[in-house]
């Protein structure tokens, strides 16, 4: 079966599908991947070993998307009616280009496998060639009466349902124009519902690629309508992209110098002065006597070593070799961030910055496992007091115990190779 995968995002909007590429490609599928330009290499890389996988570039460039001044200022304003017109721009973001670019894709395809983002248009295009949509979800994004659409808040179901359809009828509405536009040239009928209702009509699945064990309730609720697999990550090996963590590298020889350190990462969020950032993990480091690794991501960080105390590094980490050498990890609350470091069992904090990162945050919290803050709040004040909770005995334990409630990478992947296998089988009757 010839199956394609368009995602765009970042790396961690990327990486599950990846993951699942490789499996399918594993079992006998053709396997078309779709990725944004700034991440082809990463992908390519990451299915180097992976016959019958091609890497073709799909959409914008999200790293400079994520550091233009509608995703730096317009879509953070205080006022509503800006924040809500910037969302509609970034939403519909590079659509025409992406559109095209997934019907050249999608010539002799029997499945379309797609991210959380860019889901309309991955879905038209199924329904139009009259194949199996299958969509992977990184965090709880439809309705349900069990999870707040506020990040830690506790409310009745009903309140809740109605928060969620209210923010589905206000996607809707803000795509609706360019979605019908599509179904028009792909020969469709006009839509008149939002995505949600029109994937369940279809038969479409959308994979929760996370633990249910973080929202509890949701599980239950949504049953068999969207089955929970757990995270989905690449297997760590020698060939996985990221900086080189093996024995004699100056990383693994500083990390075995000391007391185990603290991992501070915050992946794709443009950091807006990340010296100071690392000044003030310098300084909340020397102050307690801790030791951190602090990788650069997609900022512009310079690699250093401050003797004792804080190494900074720049590319690529493979967090699934790094983390388990650390004592605690500090990021910005992405899924994939925050699986490898439940999964590494290491007390978590996150400092969120917008999306889905605040719900992660309120997750560990709720589990006990972690603390959470919003990114513009960190200083060396907030850093030393949150740290002390998250270095505290009860805090570890909890993680550890978290970390062995989670699915197995693997048998994830394999999980989720098995529905898209049950799709076309549904598909065929």
């Amino acid at each position: 079966m010839k199956i394609v995968l368009p995602f765009t995002g970042s790396r961690g909007d990327v990486q599950p599908g990846l993951a699942l590429a490789v499996e399918l490609a594993g079992r006998g599928h053709s396997i078309e991947f779709g990725a944004p330009p700034n991440l082809v290499p990463f992908a390519a890389a990451a299915t180097a070993s992976t016959d019958g996988i091609t890497v073709v570039p799909f959409g914008p460039d999200t790293k400079a998307l994520l550091e233009s001044e509608l995703v730096r200022t317009r879509i953070k304003a205080r006022n509503p009616r800006t924040r809500l017109a910037a969302l509609a721009e970034l939403a519909n973001f590079g659509w025409d280009e992406m559109t095209q670019q997934l019907s050249k894709m999608a010539v002799g395809a029997d499945a379309v496998i797609t991210g959380t983002l860019g889901q309309e248009m991955a879905f038209n295009t199924a329904e139009a060639m009259g194949v199996p949509f299958i969509a992977l979800h990184y965090c709880p994004i439809r309705l349900n009466g069990s999870m707040s659409v506020i990040p830690g808040r506790q409310l009745p179901a009903a309140v809740n349902r109605a928060t969620w359809r209210l923010l589905e009828t206000t996607r809707w509405r803000s795509m609706k124009k360019r979605e019908n536009q599509q179904r028009h040239d792909l020969g469709l009928r006009a839509a008149t519902a939002p995505l949600p209702k029109r994937i369940s009509a279809y038969g479409g699945v959308e994979i929760q690629a996370y633990d249910g064990a973080l929202f509890p309730g949701l599980e239950r609720e949504w049953a068999n309508e969207r089955p929970f697999v757990g995270f989905l990550e690449l297997v760590s090996t020698a060939t996985t992209p990221g900086t080189d963590i093996g024995v004699g590298s100056p990383l693994r020889t500083w990390i075995d110098d000391g007391t185990a350190p603290l991992y501070f990462g915050f992946g794709s969020m443009p950091v807006r002065d990340p010296q100071s950032l690392v000044d003030t993990i310098e300084n909340v480091c020397r102050r307690n006597g801790y030791r951190a690794v602090v990788s650069s991501g997609w900022s512009a960080l310079s690699e250093r070593i401050v003797p004792g105390s804080v190494l900074a590094i720049t590319g690529p980490v493979d967090h699934a070799a790094v983390l388990p050498l650390c004592r605690a990890a500090v990021h910005h609350g992405g899924a994939g961030t925050t699986a490898a470091s439940i999964r590494a069992g290491l007390p978590t904090m996150v400092c969120w910055f917008s999306a889905d990162q605040p719900f992660w945050g309120a997750a560990l919290v709720r589990a006990g496992a972690g603390v959470s803050m919003k990114f513009s709040t960190l200083n060396t004040g907030s850093l030393t007091e949150r740290l002390a909770t998250l270095l505290a005995d009860r805090t570890a334990s909890r993680a550890q115990e978290l970390a062995a409630s989670m699915t197995p990478p693997a048998d994830a992947v394999r999980a989720s190779a098995d529905i898209v296998e049950r799709a076309f089988t549904t598909s065929d009757m």
